[in-house]
């Protein structure tokens, strides 16, 4: 009985998984149609179209379906046009569910994925261990670039702060960027997400002059304006979660190349 119970559920989530994936991925394709028509366009409006496809992989609209049907929607009859609008948009959002395969009598629970009982296990486990890693390796990152922050010098005065006073000013920031002057080999970058504060590495502004270091700074600005580090940890969730999935990977690199462009 308990074996039953498991294959069962195995099928279930497997069905459930494969129509997230099916969805999810019928909206990239069409977000990425949607931003060759836009390439003319402004580059913003193409990364929110990519960062819609991403978020979309947080929605499991299949599996919230799948469950309030089996835990509280018992099917009626209804008249003939509905019912068969209703079956064809079934069909489209969830291919891989029963009902949209079946063209026999359903079969019996134990029947429909005998090796799952001995599978799902394992291919749980493999998924547990792909997303504990790459959560790591974006913690030890970001543990790094924390701890490197410690010890950096904050400016409180001179050319750079004034430009950045100024940048903020334009952008319409109320609360002002902490700029750290770092002698690492780094670009200028933002970190952190509810406290932003701009690394500035040393040396880089003997070389600017003004209205290149002002371009830098709008550069690193608007990020904050934009919140793409909120953005950029959301894809980090959605790549966490979906790290077996090539298309979120594909994803992350469009909307790193749409953000920079905006």
């Amino acid at each position: 009985m308990m074996e039953k119970y498991v294959t069962s559920a195995g099928s279930a989530v497997a069905a459930g998984l494969a129509n997230h994936l099916w969805q999810s991925t019928l909206v990239a394709l069409i977000a990425g149609l949607l931003t060759l028509a836009l390439r003319k366009h402004q580059a913003r409006a193409r990364y929110w179209l990519w960062l819609a496809a991403s978020l979309k992989f947080l929605v499991p609209f299949s599996l919230l379906v799948d469950l309030g049907q089996r835990l509280t929607w018992t099917r009626h009859s209804a008249q003939s046009v509905s019912a068969g609008f209703y079956f064809a948009i079934e069909q489209l959002g969830q291919p891989f569910s029963q009902s949209a395969v079946r063209v026999s009598p359903a079969p019996h629970p134990a029947m429909v994925s005998p090796g799952l009982t001995h599978f799902l296990p394992f291919l749980t486990l493999l998924w547990l261990c792909g997303c504990v890693a790459v959560v790591l390796l974006w913690t030890v990152r970001w543990y790094r670039i924390s701890s490197a922050m410690k010890s950096l010098l904050p400016l409180q005065h001179g050319r750079e702060v004034e430009a950045l006073r100024r940048v903020e000013r334009s952008g319409g920031l109320r609360n002002p960027i902490p700029l750290l002057l770092s002698r690492a080999s780094l670009e200028p970058g933002i970190f952190g997400i509810s406290r932003p504060t701009l690394i500035w590495p040393d040396g880089i502004s003997q070389r600017l002059d003004e209205a290149h270091l002002e371009a830098i700074l709008a550069h690193e600005v608007w990020h904050v304006r934009r919140r793409d580090n909120l953005s950029a940890a959301l894809h980090m969730l959605v790549e966490a979660v979906f790290w077996f999935y090539p298309l979120v990977w594909w994803l992350g690199a469009r909307l790193v190349e749409e953000r920079e462009r905006a």
